[in-house]
């Protein structure tokens, strides 16, 4: 009887003392792999979600700027009637101002005029006061120019033309001053004012 010639075949189930640390490395690689990739699904996820509500808030905000701009288009034409009043009103304020001022500085005029010479007219701009005078001395004359030249509101004072009337015994003189103004406009009306007579 001949013997079977059997091959058996071992398995060595335990662990082989190998290069251990190359395995622990390789473990950890795999371990921080996963954390990584489940960090930057994440990441990638929370960037969309945000992104979205970006996108969302950006609409909203779209929708309220155009309901905001049919309200400022409604109400232009109310817009443009308050802004022309605001101009009338100040331009009114202004014209009463200045000519408050043409007044007071009349008045002065005519005070410094009072017993001294006569007005046969008077013509005031903004900028300017034109005076025909007479007088029935010089010493009078010049009384009534060296007030009107020592008048803060006047810058300058000038004789245009002076006459000596034999006739009426009398000096007729035409006396411009230029007033101190910030606008020449600031009251547009030239407005001649005839006297006959201020002692």
């Amino acid at each position: 009887m001949q013997k079977n010639n059997a091959q058996y075949l071992s398995i060595n189930l335990l662990k082989r003392q190998g290069n251990a640390s190359w395995e622990v490395f390789i473990q950890w690689a795999i371990t921080g792999g996963r954390f990584l990739v489940i960090l930057t699904e994440t990441i990638a996820l929370a960037a969309f979600l945000y992104r979205f509500t970006l996108d969302r808030q950006l609409i909203d905000l779209h929708d309220k700027i155009k309901a905001k701009q049919a309200i400022v288009e409604a109400l232009k034409p109310q817009e443009a009637s308050f802004r022309s009043l605001q101009e009338r009103l100040a331009e009114a304020d202004r014209l009463d101002r200045s000519s408050s001022d043409v007044t007071t500085t009349l008045t002065s005029i005519v005070d410094f005029a009072s017993g001294k010479v006569s007005f046969t007219s008077l013509t005031v701009t903004s900028a300017s006061v034109r005076m025909d005078i007479t007088a029935n001395s010089v010493s009078g004359l010049n009384e009534f120019i060296s007030a009107l030249r020592s008048y803060a509101p006047i810058k300058s004072v000038s004789i245009d033309r002076i006459e000596n009337q034999t006739s009426r015994a009398v000096f007729s003189a035409i006396v411009s001053a230029r007033l101190k103004t910030e606008s020449p406009e600031s009251l547009p009306l030239r407005q001649p004012i005839p006297i006959e007579q201020a002692r």
